[in-house]
């Protein structure tokens, strides 16, 4: 165990991404990021009242080892290593060396980088030496990586992300763009893309790419979305069932100046996926993805345009604008799935999914919203803890669900407010809104664990048996009791 400043919070970095042993650790948690067009026109979608607030992304601590533990500090430097990892969702070590082919590249290699990765045979592992790896070479096509082959691993090779840093010094569109199946990154840095640090799309041969595995990584200060999922352009192809696990995203105050300003003003976020298909993020950190009052972000993790059965869980985010969504606009770009799960229904920005058991703290002015759900259809909302401090003066809402196609069940959350608007449907059972910060153990230094006696008693036992409710931020299911208790944190 051991603890971190993160933007003002002491943390105490343990065994998931909140959580130490049982229930005496710090928990950290913010809120993530909002989208470019806001929430003041009717199909943009946003979450705030009116115009919507800045946006942002948010962090806590990532459990695991050395390689994957919290990654923290105000430059997003590394944070001393977590524990073994949550027992409920496995752990946040570093993932196993390669048994079979390997080829070990050093930074004097850097600008040989490039080739390396794309010549790469299937089932191959490039294990990047710990150092900085800066490209020189002119032209995009030189200096970014492009992972074309099935099956290729590229990873640091001493499981420490924070030692192994890819470097685009704001000189590169993008740094890792994966157009093949089955292709791991994992514990190294990416930081100072001019647009996004990782990219994961389809070529335009037409073959969906599924399998990818991010994980153990730090994402840092990139110009756009940190990483992009999506469609090939002519929507044949698409980026499914993959997972980001146990990773640390970080918007700087150093890299806020470098944000694509077009379109509305704060062009970032942290996960962004179009059109997507049953991926996971899980056990990860987001922090600071926002810009300074000019313009809105978009969320920390954000799956949109027609994605479907996504599970967001175990996540912190901290001090973001907003922190997950499902969905944005009212009408927008769609997919076709053969088996049409809700036929007649116009159109759904997200098909099903589940957000679950994240900790999501602002106290920022340009917090919006919590968890935002918009034209989403089937998701399933449980045991979220959403905590606002007093500098989040432009919260508007912990849990908002619009547009009148939107049908969810929001239960078992503890939230300060949730909205509903423009026609949205929703069953809600078991949620505590407008709650104290002093029903935790210490908001302000980052332990959102319930606290002790009587002050937690509106939550404790207060919440309905849910069949999808998950693990909470120490990894314990919410069956402790006489029933579950509200929010991610089963006392």
């Amino acid at each position: 165990m051991s603890r971190i400043l993160f933007g003002g919070l002491l943390l105490t970095l343990c065994s998931g991404p909140l959580a130490c042993g049982s229930d005496d650790s710090s928990a950290g948690g913010n809120s993530g990021g909002g989208n470019s067009g806001g929430s003041a026109g009717a199909t943009q979608g946003g979450s705030g009242g009116g115009a919507s607030g800045g946006a942002g992304n948010g962090g806590a601590s990532n459990g695991g080892g050395a390689g994957a533990g919290a990654n923290g500090g105000s430059a997003g430097a590394a944070g001393s290593a977590g524990s073994a990892g949550n027992p409920g969702l496995g752990s946040c070590a570093p993932l196993a060396m390669p048994s079979g082919n390997t080829v070990r590249v050093t930074p004097g290699d850097a600008d040989q980088l490039p080739g390396i990765v794309a010549n790469a045979a299937s089932g191959t592992t490039i294990l990047l030496a710990d150092g900085t790896y800066t490209m020189t070479a002119s032209g995009e096509a030189n200096r970014r990586l492009q992972l074309k082959t099935p099956g290729v691993t590229l990873r640091g090779e001493s499981g420490d992300a924070s030692k192994v840093i890819l470097d685009g010094e704001y000189k590169t569109d993008e740094m890792v763009t994966v157009h093949a199946s089955n292709v791991t990154l994992a514990h190294f840095t990416v930081t100072h893309a001019v647009n996004h640090p990782i990219h994961v799309t389809p070529d335009e041969a037409g073959e969906i790419v599924s399998g990818t595995r991010i994980y153990g990584m730090r994402i840092i200060d990139g110009g756009e979305q940190f990483v992009k999922i999506n469609q090939n352009s002519a929507r044949d192809a698409f980026a499914d069932d993959g997972s980001v696990e146990c990773s640390y995203f970080e918007l700087t105050d150093a890299g806020r100046p470098h944000i694509e300003r077009n379109p509305g003003g704060c062009y970032t976020g942290g996960i962004d996926g179009h059109s997507a298909r049953g991926w996971e993020v899980r056990q990860n950190t987001f922090k600071g993805i926002y810009c300074a009052g000019e313009g809105l972000a978009e969320h920390a993790v954000h799956f949109w345009s027609a994605s479907r059965d996504t599970l967001v869980e175990n996540n912190a985010i901290i001090d973001c604008a907003r922190g997950v969504g499902f969905g944005l606009v009212e009408n927008g770009n769609t997919r076709d799935y053969p088996d049409d799960p809700y036929p007649g229904v116009s159109y759904i920005g997200h098909y099903d999914g589940v957000i679950r058991n994240n900790v999501i703290w602002a106290n920022i002015a340009y917090f919006d919203t919590g968890i935002e759900l918009d034209q989403a259809r089937g998701a399933k909302v449980f045991h979220n803890t959403i905590a606002i401090g007093d500098g989040a003066t432009g919260f508007f809402t912990g849990i908002d669900y619009r547009f009148g196609n939107t049908l969810v069940e929001i239960k078992n959350n503890l939230a300060q407010r949730i909205t509903v608007r423009n026609g949205a449907m929703g069953t809600l059972d078991g949620n505590l809104e407008a709650a104290p910060l002093s029903i935790f153990v210490n908001a302000g230094g980052g332990d959102f664990h319930l606290a002790a006696g009587s002050a937690a008693d509106a939550a404790v036992d207060q919440g309905v048996t849910l069949g999808e409710s998950g693990v909470d931020l120490d990894g314990e299911t919410h069956d402790k009791g006489s029933a579950p208790d509200i929010g991610a944190d089963e006392r």
